[in-house]
């Protein structure tokens, strides 16, 4: 499955918005390059279970289900902070990218309240504008996809000029691990109106240009504007926002206290709730009670919600464009052969098919394929069936899994 990569400065919270995302303990620090080689974790998409629409109680095997509350596990991938000009040395330079090529999404953090200058040193709040955090990454990544392309240019302007080759085949090639596809290379192409028959015409700006727009086609982004606990973030977000990105503040700090305060019994929370309850106060340290009094006053009562789970939802369902999807072996008891009800929920790319949820659960049930039932309204769905969001269907085939 495609995942998600956390990348961006250093100091903007990156490592702080993996451990509340994941709760694996990781270095935090307030100082650059606390993280220095990928960490990769089990962090929790949040949907609403189909179980209360069924009014049966299940028992998931493949994910948890609370109170009506469906978290399906994923992977995600913290990486070592980049700083401007890293692809010539700076920092740690590029080393941390080769990390994230199996990434398909990045989720970048960057400081919404403008408190760390473009090397993730501490400054004044308001004093950076974030807009900046976001342009680095952007241009680290296309300088280092660009640098992929240029090694080997002249042999592949010559195959491509004596029609050997195609420049499309060339750099597909050459791309395949970063997930860039042969319809990003065309697409690309065109738009630029760069003529893929005379690459040896292509100067370096056409090349980086190149570069920026197959890592947009390919690598989307999605803004994590962290640290809006701090006076002024509200700022920092319009100006995100303003720029044209796609933007979720979120305060990481406030949900890994949430999430370590619930996990020790503390209160009462789950990972992307409005609010919180203290289950006895006499529990709490006045260190812990100031702190909980901070995230209702300055996260939850100004912002919603810590935007911790919103941002995780968002990667996976609008950016990746997951959907998921609970089959089922008996459509009458919506249970497989175990008796678990609802025991699974997999998770396909939009466009998916019945037959691809077959095969996806198991290759014998691919190929033995028949027909698949709606759960909802029993009709038969062929195998070019386009499975929707929460669809619930029992699978027919001449083969049944072991």
């Amino acid at each position: 499955m495609e995942l998600a990569g956390i990348v961006g400065k250093p100091n903007t919270g990156k490592s702080t918005l993996f451990s509340a995302m994941t709760l694996v303990p990781v270095q935090i620090a307030n100082y650059p390059f606390t993280t220095t080689k990928p960490n990769v974790g089990i962090t929790h998409l949040r949907i609403e279970c189909v179980c209360k629409e069924f009014g049966v109680k299940d028992n998931p095997k493949n994910s948890l289900c609370i109170n009506g509350v469906r978290f399906i596990p994923i992977q995600v991938i913290d990486c070592p902070g980049i700083v401007k000009d890293a692809h010539i040395g700076k920092g740690l330079g590029l080393q941390f990218l080769d990390d994230i090529r199996q990434a398909s999404a990045l989720i970048v953090v960057c400081d919404a309240a403008g408190a760390t200058d473009i090397d993730g040193r501490p400054v004044e709040p308001g004093t950076h504008d974030p807009v900046e955090d976001v342009k680095i990454v952007e241009e680290e990544l296309s300088f280092w996809i660009a640098g992929i392309i240029e090694k080997d240019w002249s042999r592949i302007c010559r195959v491509v000029e004596n029609k050997q080759s195609t420049l499309v085949e060339e750099l597909s090639n050459k791309l395949s691990g970063l997930g860039i596809m042969p319809s990003h290379i065309e697409q690309t192409l065109q738009s630029l109106g760069l003529n893929p028959y005379a690459p040896s015409k292509f100067n370096r700006q056409d090349i980086f240009k190149l570069a920026s727009e197959l890592r947009a086609l390919s690598k989307p982004i999605i803004v994590a504007a962290n640290k809006i606990d701090i006076e002024g973030a509200e700022k920092g977000v319009e100006r995100l926002r303003s720029a044209g990105y796609r933007v979720i503040p979120c305060s990481a700090e406030a949900e890994r206290i949430l999430r370590i305060a619930a996990e020790r019994g503390l209160v009462h929370y789950m990972a992307g709730d409005a609010t919180f309850k203290i289950l006895d106060p006499s529990r709490l340290t006045p260190q812990q009670k100031k702190a909980l009094d901070m995230i209702e006053t300055h996260v939850l009562a100004r912002w919603g919600n810590t935007g911790v789970q919103q941002l995780i939802n968002t990667a996976y369902f609008d950016v990746l464009g997951y959907i998921p999807v609970y089959p089922v072996e008996d459509a009458e008891r919506l249970s497989d052969k175990n008796g678990n009800v609802l025991p699974d929920v997999y998770l396909l790319p939009k466009g998916s098919t019945v037959r691809d949820l077959a095969y996806k659960i198991h290759s014998e049930l691919g190929k033995g394929f028949l027909y698949a039932i709606d759960v909802r309204t029993k009709l038969r769905l062929g195998e070019k069936y386009q499975l929707k969001g929460r669809d619930v269907v029992s699978i027919v085939a001449t083969t049944k899994r072991g």
